[in-house]
């Protein structure tokens, strides 16, 4: 795994791809960057304009960057838990 891991590797046109709802979330002292979360929320279509004030300029998928926790630790947070489940509870959005 280490070996796997100290090999490039690039996502985008990947993360670029996707049609579904997708919700990042990372912590804010993750081994995932977040200015890498960032960009690939962008390559999404989020981050990119302002949401309007009805909502009419948010895209499909969601950023959630959890205060005080690392990639090792994300999966015991509470915040996680009440981040991802009105993500996936939520009615599938009808803007891109």
């Amino acid at each position: 795994m280490g070996d796997m891991l100290r090999q490039d590797y690039d996502w985008s046109n990947e993360v670029a791809k996707i049609q579904a709802p997708v919700l990042l979330a990372a912590g804010d002292a993750d081994g995932v960057l977040p200015r890498h979360m960032v960009e690939f929320f962008e390559l999404l279509g989020g981050g990119l304009r302002d949401g309007g004030w009805d909502g009419s300029g948010m895209v499909k998928s969601q950023l959630a960057i959890l205060p005080m926790t690392t990639h090792y630790d994300i999966f015991a947070k509470p915040a996680l838990v009440e981040t991802v489940i009105p993500f996936l509870d939520s009615p599938m959005p009808t803007s891109k």
